[in-house]
C-alpha cells in the first residue's frame, strides 16, 4: 500500500538530488552528465511515493515507488550520502530511478526523520 511523500520527505528527498555525494563520484563521467542526471531525478520527484517501511524499529527508512510501481533493484544503483550527527542518509538510485531512502542511525541509536538542515554533505 503506497502513499504520497509528506512535505518533510520530499524536501529532503530534493536536498539529497541537489546536494548529497555519489558513494562512487567516478560513475558518471564529468559535472555535466551528474547535473542532467540530477535534473532528471528531479523532474521525476513528483512521481514518487512511498511504499514499504522498514521494520528495524530504528530509523524511519522506506521503499519508493515512481507512478505507484515498485523500482526493481539493479546491479550497481548510484547511492548519494550525506550525514546527520546520529548517522548517514542515503538515497538509492536504480537504473535513473529513486528507489530506497534510508536513515542509518549509528549503533544503539533511534532516529526520526531529519530535518533538511541537519543534513552534512
Amino acid at each position: 500500500m503506497a502513499r504520497s511523500l509528506t512535505h518533510p520527505e520530499h524536501t529532503l528527498i530534493s536536498a539529497m538530488i541537489t546536494s548529497a555525494k555519489a558513494s562512487d563520484p567516478d560513475r558518471l563521467k564529468g559535472s555535466v552528465a551528474w547535473r542532467n542526471w540530477r535534473h532528471e531525478l528531479h523532474a521525476m520527484i513528483d512521481r514518487l511515493s512511498v511504499g514499504k517501511l522498514c521494520d528495524c524499529g530504528k530509523c524511519p527508512s522506506f521503499q519508493l515507488r515512481v507512478d505507484g510501481q515498485e523500482v526493481q533493484p539493479s546491479d550497481a544503483p548510484i547511492i548519494l550520502e550525506a550525514f546527520i550527527p546520529e548517522g548517514i542518509v542515503m538515497l538509492f538510485v536504480d537504473d535513473g530511478k529513486p528507489s530506497y531512502f534510508e536513515v542509518a542511525p549509528n549503533l544503539d541509536v533511534k532516529v526520526d526523520l531529519p530535518l533538511e538542515s541537519a543534513l552534512i554533505f
